[in-house]
């Protein structure tokens, strides 16, 4: 918003929310490169080593991981949506209780799936279409696998908690460090052991285990809201993990399918000379997803404490930040991968000029869909955070089943593999349309939602919110305590709130200054005010040092000096229903609740 008063103008500037995409942008992609790698990593060894054949073994084994994938999320995931849109109300407890429950739920399903897993071995390995070639080849690699699949499942927690907590670097450091221990493991069993294709499982499932401490370990912090505690609402917390971790989960599932559906129909039409020319373009394909899915999923941990505050100016600058790096990103990837295309089988050894030839068409369609591959990733996490959850799985299960799968079986007899290379497009197209049919149809219905990201925007064309960014200098803060004066006297606030509003806003923008900034640089702080029906709610926030105003006024209104100082911030706090002061991705962040027709007497 502009308002402009004598030729100056109080604006809501990006810098802030915009330098939180950053923080969390190429953490986000190394962290997600991080997984991929490792399976980048196991593909180039198992090529080298067992050729073609061991190509075949990590395609028809690669639903399995999904699947582990897919539960790990699911719960990883979810857990994390749930705790941060609890953070973002101010909801610790809750978000405590969550994050006990992750766990002991991931406990119990790994525990379920690898007793069944072990007793059905066999059955797993025959449905999963490896033929007599390779059966021994890929139940090495899956009783290894099913032996550690747990530790898969567990390091989502971690990973997830550590952004919404701030620490995206520590995400990312977590995960290229899973990518170094996969490839000492890798060392250890397949080259000095000769394990063969169980020793690469075992390899991923080792270092995917002892990362998942490491990262528990960095989760825990003076300040941090996470902590054991013991679970209350176990089916409603379960059920809200649940539907917020399904779109996550649904893409690994539907990956599986898709992977497990390509593989027979590649068997199943005598054509299985085309599997590892499906591997090649899969393990490429999913070093590219990597960058996609850890440029959208930047935007899932601040969408969901943003949308948890009902700040969706926010929102609209992530995704828009996001939006923009990622497709300059993508785009320029993608060109990079079509020039190369047709020598990436090199790198796994390959030498065969028919798969070379074969894999380098399929890159080709892969690149022409990439920059709307990653528009769908952004539109489904974005969704997935705000609690649509629906309109996610459906874009899910549209671009990697329904519009993709089908399609290749249907024109298969007719094209061949270019019908699986062409359905890599299609499946891309058809969602984005349904999406944008989705979202026109609930605008039509509910007129009150905005036109594309179907937020509420009844109190901003109501007047009745103000965002605005003050810098760090004097006359910029007297400039903003005007402004919050004439606010809240146009939507009717009486007139000694409105005094002690501006009183003490004014007087926390000064001591954040003081105390929370650096004199010789520019910073800002941004402020909300919400008026609703009943209340008034005020936040504060910046990336400065450590400082609590409240803090503050509490440790010197005992003193004349201090007494003075902090003067509106008493008066203010004598009207508070509710005061919430927290570090929200390394942010300070100031929440002031006042009941709008009452005055408390107590500070």
């Amino acid at each position: 918003m502009n308002t402009h008063i004598e030729g100056r103008t109080l604006t809501s500037n990006d810098i802030l929310v915009g330098g939180l995409v950053y923080k969390y942008l190429f953490p986000s992609i190394f962290s997600m490169l991080g997984t991929r790698v490792s399976s980048l990593i196991n593909s180039l060894i198992i090529g080298r080593i067992l050729g073609g054949t061991g190509l075949s073994v990590i395609s028809l084994v690669s639903p399995l991981s999904l699947v582990y994938m897919s539960i790990g999320s699911l719960i990883g995931v979810g857990a994390s949506i749930v705790s941060s849109i609890a953070l973002g109300k101010g909801e610790k407890e809750q978000c405590a209780q969550v994050y006990t429950l992750s766990y002991l739920i991931t406990a119990g399903v790994g525990i379920i799936l690898t007793t069944a897993g072990l007793l059905n071995l066999e059955g797993i390995v025959a449905f999963l279409g490896a033929d007599a070639e390779n059966f021994s080849y890929t139940y090495d690699y899956v009783r290894y696998y099913i032996l550690g699949g747990m530790g898969m499942m567990f390091i989502y927690i971690p990973l997830n908690y550590l952004r919404i907590t701030g620490k995206p670097n520590l995400a990312m450091t977590m995960l290229l460090l899973m990518s170094s221990l996969n490839v000492a493991a890798l060392g250890i069993f397949v080259i000095l052991l000769d394990m063969g294709t169980g020793g690469t499982a075992l390899a991923s499932v080792t270092s995917s285990t002892l990362t998942f401490f490491f990262g528990v370990s960095r989760l825990r912090g003076k300040n941090s809201p996470l902590r054991w505690q013991t679970p209350t609402a176990v089916i409603r917390h379960s059920s809200s993990i649940a539907a917020a971790g399904s779109p996550s989960a649904s893409n690994n599932i539907c990956r599986a399918i898709q992977s497990l559906g390509i593989n027979l129909l590649f068997v199943r039409m005598g054509a299985g000379s085309y599997l590892p020319c499906y591997t090649l373009v899969s393990a490429g394909s999913d070093f590219m997803l990597a960058i996609i899915l850890g440029i959208s999923q930047t935007a899932l941990p601040l969408v969901g404490i943003s949308f948890g505050e009902r700040d969706f100016r926010s929102i609209r600058i992530i995704l828009k930040k996001a939006l923009t790096l990622g497709n300059l990103i993508i785009g320029g990837l993608g060109l990079l991968l079509f020039l190369v295309r047709n020598k990436v089988g090199l790198l796994f050894g390959i030498q065969d000029t028919f798969i070379l030839k074969n894999a380098g068409m399929g890159f080709l369609f892969f690149t022409a869909s990439i920059n709307l591959t990653f528009i769908n990733n952004v539109i489904i996490n974005y969704f997935s955070a705000t609690r649509r959850v629906l309109i996610a799985n459906a874009m899910v299960v549209s671009r990697l089943v329904v519009f993709m799968l089908v399609p290749a079986y249907l024109l298969f007899t007719a094209l061949g593999v270019y019908a699986v290379w062409l359905s890599l497009i299609l499946g891309e197209i058809v969602t984005f349309c349904l999406a944008f049919l989705i979202i026109t149809l609930l605008h039509a219905r509910n007129p009150r939602l905005s036109r594309y990201l179907l937020l509420d925007s009844a109190l901003v064309e109501n007047n009745q919110v103000i965002d605005f960014s003050v810098q760090n200098a004097t006359e910029e803060v007297d400039f903003a305590s005007t402004k919050i004066r004439d606010f809240c006297e146009e939507n009717h606030i009486s007139t000694q709130k409105t005094m002690y509003i501006s009183l003490a806003l004014e007087e926390m923008l000064m001591m954040i200054n003081e105390y929370s900034f650096r004199s010789d640089r520019t910073e800002y702080t941004d402020i909300r005010i919400v008026i609703t029906q009943d209340h008034i709610v005020l936040r504060l926030r910046n990336t400065g040092r450590y400082f609590n105003p409240v803090e503050f006024y509490h440790e010197n209104k005992r003193t004349e000096e201090g007494f003075n100082r902090t003067l509106g911030i008493g008066m203010i706090l004598k009207m508070a229903q509710e005061v919430k002061y927290r570090e929200t991705f390394g942010m300070n962040n100031l929440i002031i609740t006042i009941e709008k027709n009452q005055t408390k007497k107590n500070a």
